[in-house]
């Protein structure tokens, strides 16, 4: 697919650039992390031609691929690997756009999901997130995290995770639209396969750059009942 030949291209040349490095590592995302989620960075951006309404949606959206360039740029896959969405966001402010191709639309979009999938299995639990970044601060203690990239789940996100686990851990921001979000979702869907863990802090990442990695994962780990940690 044309856009994971974009987003290889991204990755590997990010880490030339200082700018968004220096954004990244403040938010405590790691080499290691860039490389594992495939966060990317260009000054230039293009694509080869394709046949395709969803080739037609991204141009047009990003105005000619402008508006992937001089952003972060953050890949969202499907359960096989291949991404099917974008979110490109700036580093001088709080701003960010998501595209989604029309198979992320049908069938529900989460950043994380194909890193996260074996663990999710494995536990048959999914830690869920508002953002990507407190997605990758939570999966350094437990992989099994992701993000559903707003404060609330669709029909269509919701029954794309019970393919996977029987258990729903909301992990949301501790603000207005975070518990107005989780209101909404029990609402929704019920309490049988959804339950939700507080932090203390506003959101994971927030949490995480005010810890050393060790501290992190002992107060991270202690905050999450025995029941939902295996």
């Amino acid at each position: 697919m044309y856009l994971d030949t974009f987003v290889e291209k991204a990755n590997k040349i990010i880490f030339s650039y200082p700018d968004p490095m220096s954004y990244l590592n403040k938010r405590g995302i790691t080499e290691y992390d860039i490389k594992k989620f495939s966060l990317g960075y260009v000054k230039s951006a293009n694509m080869k031609v394709c046949d395709s309404d969803d080739y037609i949606y991204i141009k047009e959206a990003t105005y000619g691929f402008r508006g992937l360039q001089n952003r972060i740029v953050i890949p969202l896959r499907n359960i096989l690997g291949h991404t099917n969405g974008l979110i490109v966001r700036d580093i001088t402010k709080k701003h960010y756009v998501q595209y989604f191709l029309k198979e992320a639309k049908n069938i529900g979009a989460f950043f994380g999901l194909y890193e996260a999938l074996p663990h999710i299995f494995k536990t048959k639990k999914v830690f869920v997130h508002e953002g990507a970044f407190n997605s990758i601060s939570f999966s350094k203690v437990f992989p099994n995290s992701i993000a559903c990239l707003t404060s609330i789940l669709n029909e269509n996100q919701y029954e794309l995770l019970l393919m996977f686990a029987s258990k729903i851990i909301l992990v949301f921001d501790a603000d207005d639209p975070g518990s107005y979000g989780m209101s909404k979702i029990f609402e929704r869907f019920g309490d049988k396969h959804i339950t939700t863990v507080s932090l203390g802090y506003n959101d994971t990442n927030d949490c995480y750059q005010k810890m050393d990695l060790e501290k992190f994962k002992k107060y991270i780990t202690n905050k999450v009942p025995i029941l939902l940690r295996d």
